[in-house]
């Protein structure tokens, strides 16, 4: 509740309290937040005060307002990368090729060493794997592979992960919003499995890009990480003005 005798303003303890509470997922995006009226009487406060505190959130990115219809949680804005599937697709129509996504595998799995370290989870704990292969014109370009946290038991919908992103499938299956990514760049060689499924030769070289995503109370919620051919990618970088 609030704290009326704190040196910290009503209004920026409101803001604090509704930020947990999003980045814990107990408000998740899309999700409508109580009304300036209901804020206003549940804290004990004037709803300019409400107001303001809302005004906070929205200038974070958290919340937006739709006139007429209330104020909703917002998707927050991550790190992404070529592998986010509409990102992946105009960059091959740029190319002038036609970009597609087979999902190879999408099941729950005991979690193994690597990815239950990554995740802070026990080793042997429900997660969901998937596998997709990235083509263009029918040929594959990356191969991606991520773990999750499976919280929510929601079903495992494979029309869904075959093009979404590893942010959006977070947010439907793990308990916390997603709130920062980290992602890693390093090349590597390519093994048997990944040749098999780049349909290349063992060895090659390729990019590896890691993507890690963290909710907001510090803990791990996603991992993945996609492989690029080295023989149909390379890093450009964007000019700027000095």
């Amino acid at each position: 509740m609030i704290d009326k005798s704190s040196f910290v303003p009503p209004y920026y303890q409101l803001a604090q309290i509704l930020e947990r509470q999003i980045k814990s997922g107990q408000y998740r995006p899309g999700d409508a937040l109580p009304s300036e009226a209901e804020l206003s009487e549940k804290y004990g406060l004037s709803r300019m005060t409400v107001r303001r505190s809302l005004n906070e959130l929205a200038r974070a990115g958290l919340i937006r307002t739709e006139r007429g219809k209330g104020t909703f949680v917002s998707r927050p804005e991550l790190d992404r990368a070529v592998f986010v599937m509409d990102v992946f697709a105009k960059d091959m129509a740029s190319r002038g090729m036609a970009s597609s996504v087979r999902l190879l595998e999408a099941r729950l799995v005991s979690a193994p060493e690597k990815a239950a370290q990554k995740l802070q989870l026990p080793i042997g704990t429900k997660v969901l794997y998937i596998r997709r292969s990235l083509l263009a014109d029918g040929e594959p370009m990356a191969y991606d592979r991520k773990y999750l946290r499976y919280d929510r038991g929601r079903p495992i919908l494979e029309n869904e992960l075959q093009y979404q992103a590893l942010p959006e499938m977070v947010e439907k299956h793990a308990e916390a919003l997603p709130v920062n990514s980290r992602m890693v760049l390093q090349v590597t060689l390519l093994n048997e499995e990944e040749a098999r499924a780049l349909r290349t030769s063992p060895g090659s070289p390729a990019f590896l890009l890691e993507q890690i995503l963290v909710a907001g109370d510090g803990r791990p919620v996603g991992w993945g990480w996609c492989i690029y051919r080295g023989d149909r990618y390379q890093l450009i970088s964007v000019p700027t003005a000095i």
